[in-house]
């Protein structure tokens, strides 16, 4: 016969305590109300029999509809999430049965005005705070309104305890309890406080990262766009003094053409990433034809391999449809086949290919290039740059590769990649069909 871990059964029942208060999905005010609420129940089951045998009839039926009650409440919490009405429903309720039991439980001399503290510490933390005047006020006019009737007609208060040993024993019962119910909800509250503050310093730890890549990012881009604009400047210069020969022009014109592509792309990927930081994705999910949409990019691209003496050919599938953004799958692709001609050597091939697997279809760019370093492949997605220079002293900062990661993600799609040091690279991107 096997005995059961104690580490699984703790999980199991922190797990089934998950599900009866809820999961983090639920705001924290809900969860404390789902367990006081369970709390209250709990104690109903033996409170109700307890009264009735210690005489307190009236105090067992009024404490059965209570429970009724805080059952509707737990289900309009847990179920609905409609905290506020969940909320009324219970403080309502505890006022009103502790109210009419103070009659019947002795007056003062009785639990009920220590119920009512107890009521009162449980709605406060529960409540939101929009309503905490108003259990105030209303906690307050109940208790000062019931010791006035009984101070002006003490005839009203009945003395329902069997003996002073049910009175005693009683009060006892309710102090016991009132400490286990703070008990538990401080320590929840604690525990949910605790957890709250964890997460908020781990987010502000994320944020600081976050900032300090961000100010390397403007860092790198401010240094890399000296070099060409220098060239630039340079160029100017010595085209003005006429000191070039025809062949020294047409050298610098090509290196000069090629930095000033370099900067377009990187300042073309600073736009759209500053205007996503600003006002976020704003995508225009539509059915698209995959070929239609690549065309014009591999069109432009194979130019530029070209000029580099790179074979780039392409094989897409003219039936494929998928849902997207076209002017952001024309950036993923754009910056893919970017890459893949700024870290491919001259003679090299690059091939881009679409195919139908189903229920995604997947594009690939392959290329036979240089490679990625395995120390930097675990980062090539983030944010943490650095200048990059390809085979033919081309810079790039990388955030190229952050974005369209950041784009398939908002397709509902994923890229990947595989890469080995001196034989290429391919990187894939999967998204869902549209037949």
């Amino acid at each position: 016969m096997t005995t059961e871990h104690p580490k699984k059964r703790r999980k199991d029942l922190k797990q089934w305590l998950n599900f009866l208060i809820g999961d983090q999905t639920l705001i924290l005010e809900t969860r404390l109300l789902n367990s006081v609420c369970l709390v209250t129940l709990f104690i109903m089951v033996f409170n109700i029999p307890f009264n009735y045998f210690s005489g307190l009839k009236v105090t067992a039926f009024i404490f059965i509809v209570f429970a009724a009650l805080i059952g509707v409440a737990y289900y309009l919490g847990r179920s609905r999430q409609r905290l506020v009405p969940a909320v009324i429903i219970a403080s309502g309720a505890g006022i009103l049965f502790f109210s009419i039991n103070y009659f019947f439980s002795a007056g003062v001399q009785g639990a009920s005005l220590l119920s009512f503290i107890l009521s009162f510490i449980l709605i406060i933390i529960m409540s939101p705070k929009k309503l905490y005047g108003w259990w105030l006020t209303l906690f307050l006019l109940a208790v000062i309104g019931l010791l006035a009737v009984e101070y002006q007609y003490p005839q009203t208060i009945m003395i329902a305890y069997a003996s002073s040993k049910a009175h005693f024993v009683d009060m006892a019962f309710a102090y016991a309890t009132g400490i286990f119910i703070c008990f538990f909800s401080l320590a929840y509250l604690k525990e949910a406080y605790n957890r709250e503050k964890r997460s908020a310093e781990l987010k502000s730890v994320e944020l600081a990262k976050m900032n300090d890549e961000k100010l390397k990012l403007f860092s790198i881009i401010s240094h890399d766009m000296q070099a060409p604009l220098s060239s630039l400047h340079s160029y100017v210069r010595l085209v003005a003094s006429d000191r070039l020969t025809p062949d020294e022009r047409k050298q610098v014109e090509s290196g000069l053409a090629n930095a000033l592509h370099g900067s377009q792309e990187m300042l073309s990927n600073m736009l759209v990433w500053s205007q996503s930081q600003l006002s976020g994705f704003r995508l225009a999910l539509v059915r698209n034809n995959i070929q239609q949409v690549l065309k014009p990019v591999i069109d432009v691209q194979r130019i530029y391999a070209n000029q580099k003496s790179i074979t780039l050919e392409a094989d897409i599938d003219n039936s494929l449809h998928a849902m997207v953004d076209r002017d952001m799958l024309q950036l993923i692709i754009r910056n893919l086949l970017a890459n893949a001609i700024k870290f491919t050597l001259p003679g090299g091939n690059i091939r881009v290919t679409a195919s139908d697997l189903g229920a995604e279809c997947e594009l690939a760019v392959e290329d036979n290039g240089i490679g990625i370093e395995k120390e930097q492949q675990a980062e090539l997605f983030s944010l943490r740059t650095r200048s990059t220079y390809g085979t033919s002293n081309e810079r790039g900062i990388g955030l190229g590769l952050f974005l369209c990661n950041e784009y398939a993600q908002a397709f509902k799609g994923t890229l990947t990649f595989d890469s080995e040091k001196g034989r290429g690279t391919t990187f894939r991107l999967r998204l869902p069909t549209v037949n």
